[in-house]
């Protein structure tokens, strides 16, 4: 039987051996004046987890021959510090800020192996 929990622990390795720091940010989404929606969203921070990821290159190709993303990034979930990363919004690394356009769990249940985020500036 494969242990699950030793996947996540072995994700976790290495992925701090070979990523570097980067912090993952969940934005408000309530409106800045609930009188007047329209005007936008509140962008102030609601939760945000700094760790290690990976960034590899995207190769998916949309049918008219434009990339979906600019990269893909591997996060290891063990650090996900009981949030739901994958609802959120931008990844920083360093200077730069990255849109999270997807996200998806890796791993079986309820045990969370790894996350992959496919995000573009």
């Amino acid at each position: 039987m494969v242990n699950y929990v030793n996947m996540a622990a072995v994700a976790l390795r290495l992925i701090n051996a070979n990523g570097r720091t980067i912090t993952l940010v969940q934005q408000g989404n309530t409106p800045t004046d609930p009188a007047k929606p329209w005007r936008g969203e509140d962008t102030t921070v609601r939760a945000s987890v700094t760790g290690k990821g990976v960034f590899t290159k995207l190769d998916v190709e949309n049918p008219d021959n434009t990339k979906r993303g600019d990269q893909m990034l591997l996060f290891a979930a063990s650090v996900d510090e009981g949030n739901r990363l994958e609802e959120f919004d931008q990844v920083v690394d360093g200077t730069q800020t990255w849109k999270i356009v997807s996200a998806s769990v890796v791993g079986p249940a309820d045990t969370r192996v790894l996350y992959k985020f496919e995000v573009k500036r």
